[in-house]
């Protein structure tokens, strides 16, 4: 036996074996080999037609071979059964050549082809040709349609026309399967080869036979009977039936399918609603279509229904945030959704990842932004506008944290393609990053009211740039902020070195100044350059032009530095003024029309500084207004120019860039349109527009400006103050009919009513004479009905600074906002109302001022009515004690800041509170007062701090409490009127910190902050400052009120000790500082102080404290007082380690520490128990005690007297 060629075999091993085999052949000529191959030349393939041209040429159809022989040995070839005839002579030698074939099957490869063409003869004999008059029977083989292969329509029209008899069995008995044989062709010689086996068996006995058994494995190969074993137990394996597709029999002609017939076919009656191919196999002539024949479902399958096996999310689980192509934030599963509304949400699965989950995350629409398709881009871009657009409303806020750097780089490598649908789209989703919606439109909203012509500027604050000037005044506030930050645990560590040194950001990387300031990283990317090519090169006619104007304007309202670089474009701006402010109409939706957006840019850049306003209005600006207000369209587009030509106008006015020449060209056109409004502007909202209403508002408020810059003379006023007179009686006497006023274009038209009618009565030049009728009757008629009773009572509900909820100002510190919107617990709301009164109320009382002053009664009588009066009285009660300070910062709130100090200045009014309520409104209203109120703060100082009715203090005291304060106030008051501009800050900081009554002892602290460091000492006088502070804030809080909060009262009483003239020994000063500590000491003996708490613009406590050790062991004299707040944070309840590092590190100031047992907070049971348990510690107390470092019987004795003593966690060789 020849071993087989084993793996690693040279050639040589090759030919020595072939060597072998040919001397064991001439030996031995019937050797042969264990396996041969065999080349069969396949048949060349041939199309159904051919097939069935030369199947009508023999004039049969012939069978289909079946293939299931080679699911086992599928390289071996049937070869077709053709009638012959096989001579007699022969047969011995066929049984030899199928003795032969047998031999190979068990020796050889199983696998391959055993059949030699040269022994084909000897089979089957000579083939003999028929001849036509044969008369053997005519063979009509039955095609047998294999069910694991489907037919073309084609191949079974040829079947339905080939055979009488299409139904075909397609499996057989598994008898027929174990008597058939893949080596014997003839059926009858295998029964007949079956049936002799069967009878030699049947005459051995069982021994017999597991005798030849036994004997003939052990002949055999092992390998080969496994080989076998296995292949008979998958013969005798059942075969399962594979799914095959479903055929859908097509008819010859296939008749017009209906309803009917759709429902009677089986086929589709099959399939579930579910599949996406039964819409289509419903259709007409379905059956007909070219390969559509069969529903494939395995080629469906990315088309079903994703299936919602979900995993159930926990409660507070996080997971991908995925949206949809509008940019809403879609749900963990969409499975409970109103199944009633049946939706193709197929769109929302077309994503690999979390294939089971709707939408498309943020890597994914990344990926999609940056295809090379075109659509894909428009799509992603266009689902990161709506996230942005939704962003800037609040909703996604503590639900999502978004990438707002990233996403921005996107965006601006986005810009740069030229494609006008990407511009589109890239452009928008800018926008909705940088030009807050809800912002600007609340800012257009209230800029027709009585002093809303600021805009605000939203440049990044906390840098430590903008506050020059208080850096250098030892006395500011700013200045003394940076010294209690400067206090540290150690003297030593503290150097002259600024803690706001950092990187410039021009040495920022883009990714840095992106996440620092994302407007100077976006001027950075030449963003203006980009726009002018836009705007200039490009031309897109769609809204890529506003979005462009809205990154404009925010870019505007950055700063007044940036807004000068915008200024200074001057392509860009004549490319704008070109465009965008023609003289007439043009044909295109965008360019050649006066675009609202570039007005309201053109406003934005003219209130930044006075400046630009003189440079932008040097061209055409004033003529194109001029023309704008003349026009006598009243299409809505038209009224809205007109609106901004108004605005655009009043601050021209009020910078005083329009004189009087100027202004009598816009006098016509203001007689017009007040004549008009008078006609036909109607006050209700039947008929009444509230464009229209808002197109009013604009037109007094500008003509108030053109009265306030006096650029309205004699003949101006007595032209317009008539007109202006039948306006205004007519919108009062109908909101007089009105319940209750629900918009608040009516609110912003009352209100400038009101305001035009209290300025051209004080300061006009007709006076009141004009407005008769309305002051007396129409006004004070209006005060008294019911809808003017509503307004009232919807104060305190609508008030911005009664709210709980905190504004979205720094939502990104990077990129803030005016704060339009609040955080709510039920979802984002916005911070003014559709009924917010306080626009109105504040002109109604300064008219009311007016009329006092000229003897007008009616107003006041009316107003001072119980039904006006309380619910006022009730709002002022309500901000006692729930004004919100955060809130009261916002940009928004200026007009309710100014209508309450118009309360607390009304002659009785404080009648209607308490006076402990009035002392803390007071308090409360001016920790909120900013430089744009500092006027406020003064008049609010005199009239309830520096009044001895309100505040017990000597003459002495009380006038350095009042030069203090007004030395705050004064460089803001200048400050306020420094530069010509018409903007402000988005966050209004309040001048006075909330613990102003205390910030004289900052100066002390100040001041022995700087002898330490080697500094001339301040001249104020120690005892005047303590005594004038300890004296008021004790008065303050026995009516009630709470300046600061414990910790930081305990870190004032140090301060108090600290002064470089030890004044706190002097009798009276003594006398008053023991009542203060008894004080603080009765009403927190149990609180627990947080030593550890960080306090916004104060030192923490262990700096300071370990400073005022410092000061005890230098300047104490013993003192008891002193002593008593050294010990206060060495009672048991607290952290260990002061105790520690006193015994420790300041030793020495134990000698001097003791005081009476009543100076103790919570007694002396508070530094007893419980017993100390750290060994160290107790250590400490016995070295202290054993070295006689403490006086026997004073407090520090007896405290570590009782701790080593009692304890036990060290070893003690005697008791003291």
């Amino acid at each position: 036996m020849f071993k087989k060629l084993k793996p690693g075999e040279s050639e040589e091993d090759v030919l020595r074996m072939a060597a072998e085999f040919n001397a064991e052949k001439v030996k031995n000529p019937e050797f042969q080999p264990a396996a041969a191959f065999v080349r069969v030349d396949k048949a060349p393939k041939k199309s159904m037609f051919a097939q069935k041209r030369e199947q009508a040429k023999l004039g049969r159809i012939t069978s289909v071979p079946e293939k299931k022989q080679d699911e086992f040995s599928p390289t071996v070839k049937e070869i077709q059964k053709i009638p012959t005839s096989v001579l007699k002579e022969n047969k011995t030698h066929v049984t030899q050549v199928l003795l032969d074939e047998i031999q190979e099957n068990i020796l050889g490869d199983v696998k391959g082809s055993k059949i030699d063409p040269s022994s084909l003869g000897n089979v089957l004999g000579e083939i003999v040709e028929r001849t036509e008059g044969s008369t053997g029977p005519a063979l009509h083989p039955i095609r047998q349609v294999n069910t694991s292969k489907p037919l073309s329509i084609f191949a079974k029209q040829l079947l339905g026309t080939s055979s009488q008899n299409p139904k075909i069995s397609m499996t057989k008995s598994d008898s027929n399967e174990n008597d058939t044989s893949s080596i014997v062709r003839d059926a009858k010689l295998c029964k007949e080869l079956h049936q002799e086996n069967l009878n030699v068996l049947s005459q051995m006995s069982e021994q017999d036979i597991l005798a030849e058994k036994k004997k003939l494995l052990a002949s055999l190969d092992p390998s080969l009977i496994v080989l076998l074993s296995k292949k008979r137990q998958t013969s005798n394996k059942p075969v399962e039936k594979k799914v095959v597709p479903k055929i859908i029999e097509a008819p010859p002609q296939p008749p017009k399918i209906t309803q009917s017939s759709e429902a009677s076919s089986p086929v589709i009656s099959s399939l579930p609603h579910s599949n996406p191919a039964l819409e289509l196999l419903q259709q007409s002539n379905a059956g007909s279509w070219v390969n559509f024949n069969l529903v494939e479902e395995h080629k469906l399958a990315w088309m079903r229904d994703i299936p919602t096996k979900l995993s159930e999310l926990k409660p507070g689980q996080q997971f991908n945030a995925r949206f949809d192509w509008k940019g809403v934030l879609l749900p963990h599963t969409l499975k409970n959704q109103d199944t009633s509304i049946q939706l193709d949400e197929r769109e929302l699965y077309l994503h690999g990842e979390e294939a089971d989950r709707p939408g498309y995350a943020l890597q994914e629409l990344f990926r999609l932004a940056r295809s090379t398709v075109l659509q894909q881009r428009i799509s992603a871009f266009g689902a990161i506008a709506g996230i942005f657009s939704i962003y800037n409303q609040g909703f996604y806020d503590q639900v999502l944290s978004l990438p707002i750097s990233k996403i921005f780089f996107l965006l601006r490598f986005g810009l740069d393609d030229n494609a006008p649908a990407q511009l589109e789209v890239v452009s928008r989703a800018l926008a909705n990053l940088f030009y807050n919606e809800t912002d600007e439109v609340l800012l257009d909203h209230i800029q027709d009211n009585a002093y809303c012509h600021w805009q605000p500027t939203l440049q990044v604050l906390g840098n430590g740039s903008d506050d020059k000037e208080g850096n250098t005044d030892t006395n500011s506030i700013a200045f003394l902020q940076r010294y209690m930050k400067l206090l540290t645990t150690s003297q030593s560590v503290r150097a002259e070195v600024e803690e706001d040194e950092s990187e410039s950001r021009m040495s920022m990387d883009d990714f840095q100044l992106a996440e620092t300031d994302l407007m100077e990283c976006l001027l950075r990317t030449n963003i203006l350059q980009r726009i002018r090519f836009i705007l200039n090169s490009v031309k897109p006619d769609n809204s890529t032009v506003e979005s462009c104007l809205k990154l404009l304007i925010r870019i505007a309202r950055t700063s007044i530095k940036v807004a000068r670089q915008l200024a200074n474009e001057s392509h860009l701006i004549e490319i704008l003024f070109t465009h965008f402010l023609p003289s007439s109409n043009g044909n295109n939706q965008f360019y050649g029309q006066p675009q609202i957006l570039f007005l309201k840019l053109i406003r934005v850049l003219i209130c930044q500084h006075l400046d630009i306003a003189k440079s932008l209005s040097k061209g055409v600006l004033i003529v194109r207004l001029q023309q704008y207000l003349f026009f006598q369209d009243n299409n809505v587009q038209m009224v809205r120019v007109q609106i901004e030509a108004l605005r655009i106008l009043r601050c021209l006015l009020l910078l005083g860039i329009v004189d009087r020449d100027i202004f009598r060209q816009f006098q016509s056109a203001f007689r017009q349109l007040l004549d008009w409004h008078g006609n036909h502007c109607a006050f209700d909202g039947v008929g009444g527009s509230g464009l229209v209403r808002q197109h009013a508002s604009a037109l007094l408020v500008a003509l108030v400006a053109s009265g306030e810059s006096g650029m309205c003379d004699v003949e101006g006023q007595k032209l317009l103050v008539e007109p202006l007179n039948n306006c205004c009686c007519s919108w009062l006497h109908s909101a007089t009919r009105v319940e209750k006023i629900k918009d608040f274009s009516q609110m912003t038209l009352l209100s400038a009513a009101l305001y035009a009618v209290s300025w051209f009565s004080r300061s006009g030049f007709l006076g009141t004479t004009s407005f008769q009728p309305f002051l007396r009757s129409i006004l004070p008629k209006f005060v008294q009905s019911s809808g003017f009773i509503a307004i009232v009572h919807d104060l305190a509900k609508g008030s911005v600074m009664l709210r709980r909820p905190v504004d979205r100002r720094h939502v990104h510190a990077a990129l803030p906002n005016v704060g339009a919107v609040l955080m709510h617990d039920y979802g984002p709301q916005l911070i003014v109302s559709e009924t917010y009164p306080v626009h109105l109320l504040s002109n109604l009382w300064a008219l009311l001022t007016v009329s006092l002053e000229s003897g007008e009664k009616p107003l006041f009588a009316a107003l001072m009515q119980p039904p006006v009066l309380e619910p006022l009285a009730e709002y002022l009660r309500q901000l006692s004690s729930q004004l919100n300070r955060v809130l009261a910062t916002n940009f928004f709130a200026r007009t309710e800041l100014r209508f309450i100090h118009q309360l607390l200045t009304t002659d009785g009014m404080e009648t209607y509170l308490e006076r402990r309520q009035l002392l803390q409104l007071v308090y409360n209203y001016l920790c909120c007062l900013s430089t744009a109120h500092a006027t406020q703060i003064k008049s609010t100082f005199e009239r309830f701090i520096f009044n001895g009715e309100f505040v017990k203090l000597d003459e002495a005291s009380l006038k350095l409490l009042q030069q203090t304060c007004l030395e705050i106030v004064y460089p803001h008051i200048i400050a306020d009127n420094s530069e010509p501009s018409l903007s402000l800050s988005y966050t209004q900081a309040p001048i006075l910190p909330a613990d102003w009554p205390f910030f004289q002892l900052r100066l002390i602290l100040s001041n022995y902050l700087q002898n330490v460091q080697q500094r001339p000492a301040a001249i104020f006088s120690e005892n005047q400052v303590v005594r004038m502070t300890l004296t008021f804030v004790r008065q303050l809080e026995q009516e009630g009120l709470e300046i600061v909060s414990p910790l930081e009262k305990l870190m004032y009483l140090m301060i108090s000790f600290m002064g470089p003239d030890s004044q706190f020994l002097a009798p009276d000063l003594h006398e008053l500082l023991r009542d203060c500590l008894m004080d603080f000491y009765k009403q927190n003996a149990a609180h627990d102080f947080d030593f550890e708490a960080e306090l916004v613009d104060k030192a923490r406590f262990e700096p300071l404290y370990y400073l005022f050790v410092e000061h005890f062991e230098a300047a104490s004299y013993g003192d008891e007082l002193f002593s008593s707040l050294v010990l206060l944070p060495l009672a048991q309840k607290y952290d260990n380690k002061w105790r520690r590092r006193l015994w420790s590190e300041h030793v020495q100031a134990v000698r001097f520490i003791n005081c009476d047992e009543s100076l103790l907070m919570g007694g002396l049971s508070a530094y007893l128990e419980p017993v100390e348990q750290e060994p160290s510690l107790v250590q400490l107390y016995g070295d202290a005690l054993q070295q006689q470092l403490v006086r026997p019987g004073s407090i520090a004795h007896r405290i570590a007297q009782h701790h080593f003593n009692n304890s036990t966690v060290v070893h003690k060789a005697k008791l003291f």
